[in-house]
């Protein structure tokens, strides 16, 4: 078959199509630093980056929220440290106040000592984390006792996602910490040394003091409890963030260009363009080249 310089020209003015979309491409690539920007660019490819940025979303929106929860727990930790040494000086003073040899007048003033100490305590069993207050179960939006430290909260238990499938919890329980539901109500028991105090009650001041161990044990015991969950939740975070990073390496490597190659196949795709360039020239020059 005749080539005649109508063909010719055609194959030229394909080769420049070609090479034209070809820099195109490549100036894409260079700007935006991805050698897949869409579908067309490469179907299986553009399928994994869609499922790749998908799921570090989810991992990156556990992380988040993991890290929240642990230092609201570890805010929690905090307070009933602080809890436990209130409840250590009002045994202190109860134990001051059961000698013998104290007036009335002094014990009536140490009254007042407990009562600090409770409304210190109070303040504690009201702390605010990040996502409302943190021992009032799952009603967080309110205070989870009032003024007399009666327990208007729940006992119900807040959690978020690690894993597929998996939660973890978030809270610690203020009814165990500081109610009967944990052995005793602490609060209760702050206000009857007050008032043992307050009528120079000594028998009632002497066994103040056992039940003021028993409190300090379930405080303690709901501060050990926070440690336990914020360790659980660090640990589930390390894990997020270290598929986070190698999910991350896995889209750098299907997503990114390589800028050293893009550039070379540029210069190369603008070679060749040229070069097609300069051939549809030679080619329109010819007198018989729209006659053939």
């Amino acid at each position: 078959m005749r080539i005649t310089d109508g063909m010719r020209l055609n194959d030229s003015l394909a080769s420049e199509a070609r090479t034209s979309q070809q820099m195109y491409n490549l100036t894409q690539e260079a700007s935006s630093g991805y050698k897949v920007n869409s579908p067309s660019d490469d179907p299986a490819a553009y399928a994994s980056v869609v499922s790749l940025d998908s799921r570090i979303a989810v991992l990156q929106a556990r992380s988040t929220a993991a890290t929240d929860a642990s230092s609201n727990l570890s805010t929690a930790d905090d307070v009933l440290s602080s809890a436990s040494n209130l409840l250590v000086q009002a045994k202190q003073t109860a134990l001051e106040m059961a000698n013998g040899t104290v007036d009335p007048a002094t014990r009536a003033a140490a009254a007042q000592t407990i009562d600090g100490l409770t409304q210190s305590l109070l303040s504690i069993a009201n702390t605010q984390g990040s996502n409302g207050y943190l021992f009032g179960g799952t009603a967080t939006g309110s205070p989870p006792f009032d003024t007399t430290g009666n327990f208007v909260g729940n006992n119900g238990t807040t959690q978020i996602e690690v894993a597929d499938g998996i939660n973890a919890q978030t809270n610690v329980s203020g009814a165990a910490a500081f109610t009967a539901a944990g052995g005793r109500d602490v609060f209760a028991d702050l206000q009857a040394l007050s008032t043992a105090l307050t009528s120079n009650d000594v028998p009632t001041i002497t066994a103040s003091i056992a039940n003021l161990d028993s409190d300090n044990t379930q405080v303690v015991a709901a501060q050990v409890s926070a440690g336990t969950l914020t360790d659980r939740l660090q640990s589930s975070s390390t894990v997020t963030t270290n598929a986070i990073a190698d999910d991350q390496t896995q889209l750098a490597d299907t997503q990114d260009a390589d800028v050293a190659q893009v550039y070379s196949e540029f210069e190369q795709s603008q070679t060749d363009y040229e070069s097609a360039l300069s051939v549809t020239k030679q080619i329109l020059s010819l007198p018989t080249v729209l006659q053939s």
